[in-house]
C-alpha cells in the first residue's frame, strides 16, 4: 500500500500556471525591464507576492508631504506617503500578473485622504497600502466587490480624536493611462496624476450621513494600535 501510494504521488501532474497571467507578467517585464538600473530591478525582483510588496511598503519612512513621487523616486528614496506607497504596489502587482496598476481613492471627512492600490484574484478583491496609520493597509482578496472592499476600512478609519471620518471612494484609476511618467520620472508627478484628485467619489452611504453622535468613537486600545509607529509630522490634525 505504502509503494502504490508513493507511485500515485510520482504520477501527480504538476500544477499548471494560468498563461494568461504568465503572458502578461512577461510583457510588463520585457517592456520595463531596461527602463530600470539593476538596482531597481533587483528591489522590484523580491516584490513577487502582495505579502512581500505590502511588507517592502512597511519599511519604507512616512513621508508627509503631500507631493506625489514616481516609483522611481521611492525606490531610491525609501520613503513614501499613501499616494507613493500605492502606485509601487500597482506596479509590482501588474508584474506578478494581478491585473492593470489601479489605485482606489479614498474621501474622508475632517481627516486624511488616502488611497491603495487594489487587485482581483479569483474574482475577489484585495488591496495594498502605505498608511500612517496600521489599520488602513492591506487587505486579503477575500472581498466580493470593491465596495465590499472598501466597507472593511469604514471602522478602522478614523482621525486621531478616533472619529470615523470615511465618507467616500473612487472607482479604480488605471494608472497607465497617463504614461509612463508615475513610474520613470527622476522627481514629482503631480501635474501627470491632476485627474486622480478630480476623480468623482461614490458615497459610502447613499443616505443622510450619521452624525457624529450616532457613530461610535474608536476606543484607546484601537487607537494606539492604529498609531504604532506612526510618523507624528504626518498626522492629520482634526478641528
Amino acid at each position: 500500500r505504502v509503494f502504490l501510494f508513493s507511485m500515485a504521488l510520482k504520477r501527480r501532474k504538476k500544477p499548471v500556471a494560468n498563461p494568461k497571467k504568465t503572458k502578461s507578467r512577461n510583457r510588463v517585464a520585457d517592456r520595463d525591464g531596461s527602463k530600470w538600473t539593476k538596482g531597481e530591478m533587483a528591489m522590484l525582483r523580491k516584490l513577487k507576492t502582495p505579502m512581500a510588496i505590502q511588507k517592502f511598503l512597511d519599511s519604507l519612512f512616512y513621508d508627509g508631504s503631500d507631493d506625489y513621487w514616481s516609483v522611481r523616486a521611492t525606490l531610491r528614496t525609501k520613503r513614501a506617503h499613501c499616494m507613493g506607497g500605492a502606485m509601487v504596489a500597482a506596479y509590482c502587482l501588474q508584474r506578478i500578473g494581478l491585473g492593470p496598476p489601479r489605485v482606489v481613492g479614498f474621501e474622508a471627512r475632517n481627516d486624511d485622504t488616502h488611497a491603495v492600490a487594489v487587485y482581483q484574484l479569483n474574482g475577489l478583491w484585495g488591496a495594498v497600502g502605505k498608511s500612517n496609520f496600521t489599520l488602513i493597509r492591506s487587505r486579503d482578496p477575500v472581498y466580493k466587490s470593491l465596495r465590499e472592499l472598501v466597507m472593511s476600512y469604514f471602522d478602522f478609519y478614523f482621525n486621531t480624536k478616533g472619529e470615523k471620518s470615511l465618507i467616500g471612494y473612487s472607482r479604480p484609476f488605471h494608472l497607465d493611462r497617463t504614461g509612463d511618467a508615475w513610474k520613470f520620472a527622476e522627481g514629482t508627478v503631480n501635474k501627470e496624476l491632476a485627474a486622480i484628485d478630480n476623480t468623482k467619489k461614490t458615497p459610502i452611504i447613499p443616505i443622510p450621513r450619521p452624525s457624529k453622535k450616532q457613530l461610535m468613537v474608536a476606543p484607546k486600545y484601537l487607537l494606539k494600535a492604529g498609531l504604532l509607529g506612526s510618523n507624528p509630522k504626518g498626522l492629520f490634525k482634526p478641528s
